[in-house]
This record gives C-alpha cells, structure tokens and sequence, in this order.
C-alpha cells in the first residue's frame, strides 16, 4: 500500500509543477514529498525527475511512468467507489457553485430531482456569476460556461451553449438592424461584465475569426439583467441562447446578424485535481450529463 501512496503522490507532484505545490495540495511537509519521491526512485531503480536549482521536469522514463501510474490509479479509484456505491447510498454533503442564470433555471430543478433520489446526500448551492477557485474555496463541483483556459481541472462536457446577439424590434427600428458585424460600430451594446474583453466581440467572417469593437452603455455580471435591458430597448446584447430564448419566442427581443457565427461554448462540470472523484460526486456528474445531454 505504500508503493501506492508515493504513485499517487508522484502523480500529484507532476500535476502541481514541484514538490513544493505537491506538498501544500497534500498537507504534508515538503520534505516527506522530497523522501517518498527519492524511496520510489530507489525502488524502481531508475531516475524519474530532472533535477535543477531552477525547475523540475520528468525524464523520458518519468514521462512513461506519470501516463500509466495516472491509469492505474483512475482505475484503483474506480473500482473502490464502484464496489462502495453497490452496498451504501450517497451520503454526506455536496458542495456545489454555478452561475446565477443557469443555476435557477436549469441547474435548481435538476438538483431537486437528484435529491428526491438521494435522501441520505446534503447539498450546499451556490448561485453566483463570480469565478469560483475549486480548491481554496473547497467545492465539490462547479459549473462553467466557456472555454477551459486551466488544463489541471478535471471536466465534463455537459452540453452545448449557443449565443446570439439581440435586441428589441423597437431599438432595431429606431436605430436599423446591423447587416455585419462591423455595423455593430455604430449602436450601443450592453455588456457581459465577467467576459474576458466585453467590449470586444468575436464573429466567424468567411474562414476567419475576427474581433468587432463595440461600445458598452451597460456592463454587468448578470445575463437577466442584460436580457431585461435589451428588452427595454437599451441596446444591443451577446448572450446564451438559454437566457434568451424565451425572450425570442415572445417577440420581446429579435436576433440580428445570423449569418456570422459567434464562438462555440460549453457547458462543464468541473471538479478539482489530484484526488479520485468520490461517488456523491460522480453520480451527480453522471446524471447532469444524462439530464443535459438532450
């Protein structure tokens, strides 16, 4: 079992960058990382890391190893909480965070049907547009709308997010409907205040990507709030088409500029690194994947 420890260990010193973020996502002393590392070198009687003063980098051995010893304990983690989840229920408590559209409107009644299921698990729900940090803050799971720019996490695709840019049919005909995106120049926008560049939009023109200025009246970190403005004529909105859809059907928003697609988006379930997923945690997973899928 201790050969066990220090592959697990070795897998999470890879995946910190050093011994020094091993051993503050561990909870134990550098040096007992340091100790292990040096007794699963000896014991596999070969070198795994490149040791310098400056950083610390895999060999060619190390490299192999790190990609089997990853498999080896995703399938031990695996068969443990597979074997657990046949004779106990969830229990215990899920701590998870979303954003706040979403999670009211689609996230909040998922999760009552999965506690109906599961009266033994607590859950703890945070609604809130901010960025979460997983580990620091201690979340179980939360979800994500974008582009994943952090490669350590883990994450499931849940489902598609589509955007659009609308607006109301009375801004359109008072200020005329943009037939480009570089007509958006000249109206007012209203912008997604936790987007990366809010005041830069992206379209697919032809085979390339290209970046449209525009120019924010509102900023704000909340798309019903932005979805409400757009409604009473204060401009234009790029938004998820979950939070514009209704809007769309009752007339209250029209949607311009069809023809240039904007980027392609993903809803995730994103847990955090370096430990198994523990069965309260894949079960959930699993059945927002199934719930979402469609």
């Amino acid at each position: 079992m201790n050969l066990f420890e220090d592959m697990r260990v070795f897998v999470v010193v890879v995946e910190a960058g050093g011994f020094s973020a091993a051993a503050q996502r561990l909870n134990i002393a550098k040096s007992v990382v340091s100790r292990r590392m040096s007794a699963l070198e000896k014991h596999l009687e070969c070198r795994l890391f490149n040791r310098t003063t400056r950083r610390l980098s895999l060999t060619e051995t190390g490299i192999d190893y790190f990609e089997r010893t990853q498999r080896i304990l995703r399938d031990l983690a695996e068969a443990e909480e597979a074997t657990r989840s046949l004779q106990t229920e969830l229990r215990g408590r899920l701590r998870l965070a979303a954003p706040m559209s979403f999670g009211l409107k689609y996230l909040s009644p998922a999760l009552n049907d999965f506690m109906a299921a599961h009266p033994g698990l607590d859950v703890e729900l945070d609604l809130n547009d901010r960025y979460v940090d997983l580990v620091n803050e201690g979340y179980d799971i939360t979800l994500r709308i974008g582009r994943l720019s952090d490669s350590t996490l883990v994450a499931r695709e849940l489902a598609p997010c589509p955007h659009a840019v609308c607006a109301s049919p009375a801004y359109l005909d008072t200020h005329g409907r943009p037939q480009v995106p570089d007509d958006l120049r000249k109206h007012t926008c209203l912008g997604y205040k936790n987007r990366a560049n809010s005041s830069q939009w992206q379209f697919l023109m032809g085979r390339e990507w290209r970046s449209v200025p525009v120019r924010p009246r509102l900023l704000a970190n909340n798309g019903e709030a932005l979805v409400q403005a757009a409604v009473n004529g204060l401009g234009l909105v790029s938004l998820p088409r979950f939070l514009l859809e209704e809007s769309l059907a009752s007339g209250k928003l029209e949607e311009v500029l069809r023809d240039f697609p904007l980027p392609s988006s993903q809803i995730y379930a994103v847990c955090p690194p370096g430990r198994p997923l523990p069965t309260k945690v894949r079960a959930f997973i699993d059945f927002l994947v199934k719930r979402f899928s469609q």
